[in-house]
């Protein structure tokens, strides 16, 4: 059988199956449909995307607001306390002291409320993850990388470390004597 039968008894076949080869034009037309609707749903997405990007957007900042809001608001208390400290009349030193003492009280059980509590760091081990060195200081009695004193306060919230202490730790001794 040569190519011109085949092509003869494939046409014949194709003819009772009732199938027929596309055209190419008919081809083109369909390739050129299903690109315009995968485009269509690509432009369609992304645009969903982009108005859930700007809702997000948006939801988180009125969560910071509303969070800053009840901050301050808690804030103000302490401050009116200060307020109401300063305009009364001075009677004695005592007084102002256990006033400010009052007022500081309150401040740590709002942090304290917020989960923010104070690092312990006097006589612990320097843990970089929790303390600023500033200084190292040899002194007798104490090994090596021993916080000594604690210059400035560190706070976590939670687990989380949120500001570290600034700290003097402890270095070896100086000896006399050099090592060869």
């Amino acid at each position: 059988m040569n190519e011109q039968e085949k092509e003869t008894n494939d046409v014949l076949e194709q003819e009772q199956t009732g199938e027929t080869t596309p055209e190419p034009q008919d081809e083109l037309a369909q390739a050129r449909a299903e690109a315009a609707e995968w485009r269509d749903k690509y432009v369609r997405n992304l645009a969903e995307f982009d108005n859930f990007r700007k809702r997000t957007r948006a939801e988180l900042e009125g969560v910071r607001e509303s969070v800053a809001e009840g901050v301050l608001l808690n804030l103000l208390t302490v401050y009116d306390d200060m307020n109401r400290m300063l305009e009364a009349p001075v009677t004695d030193e005592t007084n102002s002291r256990r006033g400010m003492e009052l007022i500081q009280q309150k401040f740590k059980t709002f942090l304290e409320n917020r989960g923010i509590a104070k690092l312990e760091c006097r006589g612990k081990d320097f843990n970089p993850n929790e303390h600023d060195a500033i200084m190292m200081q040899p002194r007798a009695g104490f090994p090596a990388g021993v916080v000594l004193e604690e210059v400035s306060s560190g706070y976590k919230l939670g687990e989380r470390v949120i500001r570290h202490a600034q700290v003097i730790v402890s270095a070896e001794a100086e000896t006399g004597e050099q090592q060869v």
